[in-house]
């Protein structure tokens, strides 16, 4: 888990889940608040190790880049 702050001071974390079929998602979660955005690590990742190490190396403004290309995340899809 990472966190870090949004262009506006916002606070987030950042997890990676593993979902159906191996795909990973990086989940954003906004501390304090109830928004919670998902962006899939496909095109980063084949596997969640290799996510994890992306994830790793990722500085807060790779973080920021991959928060804006987040979409709302909902409960079954």
């Amino acid at each position: 888990m990472r966190s870090f702050d949004d262009a506006e001071g916002g606070h987030w974390q950042a997890a990676l889940i593993e979902g159906s079929f191996g795909d990973v998602a990086l989940v954003f979660g906004r501390i304090g608040g109830d928004q919670v955005l998902m962006r899939s690590m496909r095109a980063e990742a084949a596997n969640f190790g290799e996510a994890e190490q992306v994830l790793a190396k990722l500085d807060a403004a790779g973080l920021r880049a991959m928060l804006a290309e987040a979409k709302p995340w909902s409960q079954g899809g």
